[in-house]
């Protein structure tokens, strides 16, 4: 039996049917609600980093006019 066939027919079954319709796409929405989220922590990590720069090069400038 070739792999093509026994996949087709796995599709034509209930539980190829679920993992079609329902949970390959809720895999997907899953996988996106992760890609957002590490997105928004990447852009607050790096708006961390570049205000904890400022902060060192003023404190940097306060210490040589002391």
């Amino acid at each position: 039996i070739k792999i093509n066939t026994i996949m087709s027919e796995f599709f034509r079954t209930q539980m190829g049917r679920k993992l079609i319709d329902g949970d390959i796409p809720k895999l997907v929405n899953v996988l996106e609600r992760i890609a957002n989220q590490m997105e928004k922590k990447n852009k607050l990590e790096e708006k961390k980093f570049i205000l904890e720069e400022k902060i060192q090069k003023l404190s940097i400038r306060e210490s040589k006019n002391k």
